[in-house]
């Protein structure tokens, strides 16, 4: 319910914003993943419903080239598919001892929420990233993020934007599920309702190629690691947050004028508990 009401708020205080803060004359390259305007995005396919939203907070001027936005995605909004056994404490079991229960089902909604600057003279930036998410061991998840971001041209069509980012995952703090109930409630292995668990490291980059003005095909690539704490990659029973390193995604849309395009995507990991995606989508620039 908390989710639902997060983000009927941030999507309702960007549409509040939108006439206000577009410009008919302002400069817009949709293909830029780094480019900051005011739009609104729709998509659906094999992970169900997806919407996304960005609202411009400061434009370039004839003094500053500074732009500077926020982006909120939901992603699999009805939570649609397969679900996930979620784990939910532990159990005496007769023969076996305390053995794992999983009476539950993962979530598959997720949500995002980013804020950025670019500087649209030399093209170097930073952004701030926040995930939301639910872990069929951890439950509720956040993966914060921030780092800097770099433009590079290639050519007049082939532009390549490599990010850095450095941050920690929060998790909700099960102790308690874990524990044998004579244990729970120990002030010296309990916290206060959240546990940091890893610091982590993204390195990722984006390369796209404008084909003319109406084609054009963006490629990201990103991998993750930690820098301290849990595996971010090893496998939960090995203590591990069971997470993929690698994700790469492809788009190739069709830009139908300066402010719509529709959008074929496919996104692929080297998870073994999530299967690749794909997804049609249409956005709209005010």
């Amino acid at each position: 319910m908390k989710k639902h009401l997060l983000s009927v708020a941030v999507l309702a205080s960007m549409t509040c914003g939108f006439s206000a803060m577009a410009a008919d004359d302002a400069e817009i390259d949709m293909s830029n993943p780094t480019d900051v305007y005011t739009s609104l995005g729709a998509s659906y396919g094999s992970e169900g419903m997806n919407i996304k939203g960005q609202l411009m907070l400061s434009e370039k001027t004839a003094t500053s080239g500074q732009k500077t936005g926020i982006i909120f995605e939901a992603k699999n909004l009805f939570d649609e598919g397969d679900k996930t056994p979620q784990f939910t404490g532990m159990l005496a079991h007769p023969d076996y001892g305390m053995v794992p229960t999983f009476n539950d089902e993962t979530s598959k909604r997720s949500f995002r929420l980013r804020y950025g600057t670019i500087n649209t003279t030399n093209g170097t930036g930073w952004s701030i990233d926040a995930i939301l998410a639910d872990h069929p061991f951890y439950g509720n998840m956040a993966v914060i993020q921030a780092g800097p971001v770099m433009t590079i041209p290639v050519t007049d069509n082939f532009y390549i934007w490599p990010i850095l980012y450095a941050g920690a995952v929060v998790v909700e703090d099960n102790m308690s599920q874990i524990l044998p109930p004579n244990m729970v409630g120990s002030t010296a292995i309990s916290s206060s309702g959240i546990d940091v668990p890893s610091i982590i490291m993204t390195g990722m980059v984006y390369a796209r190629y404008a084909f003319n003005d109406h084609w054009w095909t963006l490629v990201s690539a990103s991998y993750t690691d930690e820098l301290q704490g849990k595996g971010w990659s090893d496998d939960v029973m090995d203590g591990g947050l069971q997470m993929a390193s690698f994700s790469g995604e492809i788009s190739v849309a069709y830009q139908m004028n300066k402010r719509q395009n529709f959008r074929v995507n496919y996104k692929t990991d080297n998870s073994d508990s999530t299967d690749d995606s794909y997804w049609i989508e249409y956005n709209h620039a005010f």
